[in-house]
């Protein structure tokens, strides 16, 4: 797979990569730092209004320790971590001389045995990061050096415990084992290494790899224009110096590094270079520059290789990054070479052939034939063709199974045909053909030969006929659309594809069209896609598939038809030619790739060039197969070769990792949400958008991904977005799950899950309800409370009017006995006594009966409003006036009529009022009464004045109806004023709350 701006690159120019232990790529690019997740990357730069950016958009190296830490070093050889959750970077600083930094230098940063963090920059001595401190300090004391080097490279051997350095002077090793620097000159251990380099300079490029048996580094030595390769094999004593431009034409080169797979492959890489490098014959097989049968791979400068968890290989260049795994690449690509020449010709490829002698005859529009062998070397056709086998315009080849003939069609009508027992070939141009060109030739069951042309004509060469004879034995059958291919069926009946024309069944016995397919016919019946197709495949006894830029299966006993698109998973409806495997899957040449078509499971499985197909345009030709498990596949420029059962994965691939939370539209901070054990959103923040990929980098687009969000999704929903979005959801937990499925059907073994619970708001929240409830449950208590206390209060009001009544009837009733009494006694002796009995009596009954009418009045409740007493009492004045002939006033503030109070205090406020005018009536002979009722916050306040004769207040004492009052204005929670003098009239003020 190549990577470049084009898909989401930051620059072409990728100086390094690394993994951390999450799974992501790292790239550092002179356009920024970017995380790749195998889907999409995200870029991180320089901005000058967030300070926590990173400081400059040249990133020179990105580095994951083993705390997985994502260290960076820039463009001015400053370092860094770049946290790769808060996506923040923080400065670390370098203890160093001031102004020895070489700005332009090449630094590394890698670990030793020990998990120590190690800081080079060529010319500098090694920094060790401290990590008390903070900052990455000489590393002179734990690593010696040799003093006034210059030093080019430096690297660490954690099986030996050594330390090497390249530099201008040479070699060095320093051995923490036995504390000793090792240099030319200088090497107390014996170091066979530094004994067989001792001649050599200015060395680089080192990869010290004792556990592994060799040492590799580069040198360029001051008399040579070009740099050397060196191989030391550490058990043999070997040393083996390769010159790189000797073996690539003599293009400038540079070597700038040595990497092992954990495979055991060893590569070498470089300016314009990567190859394979083989020790045991110090050869190398170079990717690039390209060889004649690989045009994959095209940059100026490889800057780095890394190999990732998966073992694929990622290499950064200066044209984007490449990415490829040399040990799971199932598709090869071939060109047209002839045997002994470097040069492959670029034509498209239209027929393909095993033979019988093993040997693959290719044939080619416009460039003739070309042979191989079964390992794809190629070979020189027959001598016997040679006149011909660089001008054919070839368009099909059969090898005849009766008389082993080859049969070449060809452009304009013409046709070779080959017999390899007499090691001679014809050259035929027959007018049956009518210069037509011959696309198709296939086999019956009897032998015969069926042959269809650019014109439409469906010729038969009959072998019993013609006798064995190619030169006769030809008719045409029928005259149909342009045909583009010809299947004998397993019942021996022919299927022919045509364009414009669809699908003829013919009896090869008769000629007989038994049905005509075509895309306009009714609904009911079976049709196609389209009236054009490209390929017909016998799937098994019932199954016909067709390849007509969809692809139609006919179902060739019931007659009926299923025509599949896009829309049921085909990755793009330009389906051209069909093959099928031993495994039972068809092979579908689409315009954008290979496509595997797993029909049990009605999967599809899209490979291109991630995959290794160089060309994905498969157009032209067709799909052939050579071996029952080996597939050739042509396009416009070569043709592809693969094993199916190669491509399958055995292993499930990695389980789903989330690598992108959206809420809002606004990116969170991933890695921080995943840590916690839920995802909380609020009401107002609750659309959510969940990004994910499975970090398979080289299988991405073999994957089909599954997610549900429980209690949204009813069952699982199939995506290939990579992303699920959720809008406004509701307030719950919910629990997100994602897995996926490669190309043969196998699970991630684990489900990926995250927590995700929408808070509602407070007013809506358990605890608010639960509050509310709480409230209402002690609300409704309360108005019950209140109730039962003004139950209780009426209750109360009630027994104390009862009581005053009772004794007020007991004393009136006393009194009235009493008078009663005496006037019995005075009946018959002293007349006039009895009459004061008897009219004391009368006033007491009458007293007593207004009393019970009050208490009365004032039970009623539709007496609360206080308007009816204000009417009450100035009926009450009203008939006192008539009767005594003082005259009476009365007032009342307006906004009392609408004020309310309960019945103990309009019973004793009115009792209180008629006491008091009833003793300005009977004891103060006054002319005048004056009553008012004013309303001052909450308080009631009643005045009642006359102009009588008064009294001394101190002498007199307080009488009975005095002290009433009192008492009354006392229940009433009141404050009675009496004011009186001598011949000044009496004023009572009575202060009372308006209860309700």
């Amino acid at each position: 797979m190549h990577y470049t701006t084009g898909n989401g690159l930051a620059s072409n120019f990728v100086y390094n990569v690394t993994q951390d232990k999450k799974g992501y790529i790292w790239l550092a690019t002179v356009n920024g730092l970017q995380r790749f997740d195998g889907e999409k990357f995200i870029t991180f730069r320089h901005s000058r209004n967030r300070p926590s950016s990173i400081p400059f958009n040249n990133v020179a190296v990105v580095y994951a320790d083993r705390k997985d830490r994502v260290w960076l070093i820039n463009e001015d050889n400053s370092v860094g971590i770049f946290n790769a959750s808060q996506f923040a970077y923080q400065r670390v600083a370098i203890n160093m001389p001031a102004r020895s930094m070489n700005v332009y230098a090449p630094a590394r940063l890698m670990e030793d045995w020990d998990g120590r963090l190690i800081l080079f920059i060529a010319g500098q001595a090694p920094f060790m990061l401290n990590e008390r401190t903070f900052v990455f300090e000489p590393a002179g004391q734990s690593i010696p050096y040799p003093k006034g080097w210059f030093f080019y490279d430096f690297t660490c051997d954690s099986a030996s415990r050594t330390y090497w350095f390249g530099a201008d002077s040479g070699l060095a090793v320093y051995n923490t084992r036995t504390r000793h620097l090792n240099y030319p000159g200088n090497n107390p251990d014996r170091n066979p290494v530094i004994e067989s380099f001792a001649g050599h300079k200015r060395i680089g490029a080192i990869e010290a790899q004792s556990g592994k048996g060799y040492f590799a580094c580069s040198s360029w030595p001051l008399n040579s224009a070009w740099p050397y390769a060196h191989w030391y094999e550490l058990a043999s004593g070997k040393h083996s110096q390769i010159m790189i431009n000797n073996q690539i034409d003599g293009v400038y080169t540079e070597i700038h590094g040595w990497f092992t797979q954990k495979s055991g492959k060893k590569w070498i890489y470089g300016l314009p270079f990567i190859a394979e490098f083989d020790p045991s014959h110090t050869s190398m097989n170079f990717l690039a520059p390209s060889p004649a049968d690989n045009n994959q791979l095209r940059f100026d400068n490889a800057h780095h290789l890394f190999e990732d968890k998966q073992q694929n290989l990622w290499l950064s260049t200066s044209n984007g990054i490449f990415v490829f795994n040399p040990d799971l690449q199932p598709f090869t690509t071939y060109h047209l070479v002839r045997p002994g020449r470097k040069q492959f010709i670029d034509k498209s490829i239209t027929s393909v052939t095993r033979v019988m002698n093993n040997q693959v005859w290719v044939g080619s529009w416009g460039k003739g034939l070309y042979c191989y062998d079964l390992q794809f070397n190629p070979i020189m056709p027959p001598a016997a063709l040679a006149p011909w086998y660089d001008a054919m315009t070839i368009w099909s080849i059969h090898e005849h199974s009766r008389t082993k003939k080859i049969w070449i069609g060809e452009q304009t009508g013409y046709m070779k045909v080959y017999d390899p027992s007499t090691q001679k070939a014809t050259s035929l141009f027959l007018p049956i053909f009518e210069q037509r060109t011959i696309r198709q030739i296939a086999e019956d069951r009897e032998g015969n030969l069926w042959l269809g042309t650019q014109g439409g004509l469906l010729v038969k060469w009959d072998l019993k006929a013609s006798g064995g004879d190619h030169r006769k034995g030809y008719s045409v059958v029928h005259r149909l659309g342009l045909i583009h291919k010809i299947n004998v069926d397993p019942d021996g009946s022919l299927w022919v594809a045509t364009l414009g024309k669809g699908i003829y069944h013919i009896d090869p016995a008769t000629g007989r069209i038994l049905d005509h397919i075509m895309s306009s016919q009714g609904s009911g019946k079976w049709r196609l896609g389209n009236d054009s197709p490209t390929d017909i495949l016998r799937y098994n006894d019932s199954i016909l598939i067709v390849a007509n830029t969809s692809i139609t299966k006919l179902n060739t006993k019931r007659k009926t038809s299923t025509i599949i698109t896009t829309d049921d998973g085909l990755p793009t409806n330009t389906a051209y030619y069909l093959q099928k495997d031993e495994q039972g899957r068809v092979w579908i040449a689409l315009q954008n790739g290979l496509c595997r078509w797993n029909l049990d499971k009605n999967n599809f499985t899209l490979f291109d060039k991630r995959d290794g197909i160089t060309d994905e345009n498969l157009n032209s030709g067709g799909a052939f197969k050579i071996r029952p498990d080996q597939l050739i596949f042509t396009t416009e420029h070569n043709f592809l070769v693969f094993t199916p059962s190669q491509v399958l994965r055995e292993s499930a691939p990695p389980d789903v990792t989330i690598t992108g939370i959206h809420v809002m539209g606004r990116r969170q901070s991933t890695d921080s949400i995943l840590s916690m054990p839920k995802l909380e959103l609020d009401h107002q923040n609750n659309s959510i958008s969940i990004e994910y990929a499975s970090m398979n980098f080289l299988g991405q687009n073999q994957l089909t991904y599954y997610h549900m969000l429980e209690g949204i999704d009813q069952d699982w929903v199939r995506t290939t977005e990579h992303r699920a979005i959720y809008n406004y959801l509701p307030y719950r937990n919910f629990v997100f799950k994602v897995k996926c499925t490669n190309a043969d059907g196998l699970e991630s073994t684990h489900t990926t899950t995250l927590l995700i619970q929408v808070k509602p708001p407070f007013w809506r929240s358990y605890w608010f309800m639960g509050m509310m409830v709480f409230l209402a449950i002690g609300f409704l208590y309360w108005l019950d409370r209140v109730r039962m206390q003004r139950l209780r209060a009426t209750e109360s009001i009630r027994t104390k009017i009862a009581t005053s009544l009772t004794e007020d009837m007991s004393n009136t009733l006393s009194s009235i006995n009493i008078s009663s009494e005496l006037a019995k006694t005075k009946v018959d002796h002293d007349a006039g006594r009895t009459r004061e009995y008897i009219n004391h009596i009368s006033e007491t009954s009458n007293r007593m009966v207004q009393s019970l009418y009050d208490m009365v009045w004032s039970i009623n409740p539709h007496n609360d409003q206080l308007h009816k007493m204000l009417d009450r009492m100035k009926l009450h004045l009203q008939e006192q006036e008539h009767l005594s002939g003082i005259h009476m006033g009365f007032e009342a503030d307006p906004e009392i009529n609408e004020q309310e109070s309960d019945m103990q205090h309009r019973y004793e406020l009115l009792s209180i009022f008629k006491e008091a005018v009833g003793n300005a009536i009977k004891h103060a002979n006054a002319r005048h009464i004056f009553v008012q009722l004013r309303h001052r916050k909450g308080t009631l306040i009643l005045e009642v004045q006359d102009d009588g004769k008064g009294f001394d207040l101190e002498q007199t004492g307080l009488g009975r109806g005095l002290n009433d009052m009192r008492r009354r204005a006392a229940i009433i929670n009141g404050r009675l004023e009496i004011s009186t003098s001598p011949m000044n009239g009496t004023y009572i003020r009575l202060e009372m709350p308006l209860r309700t």
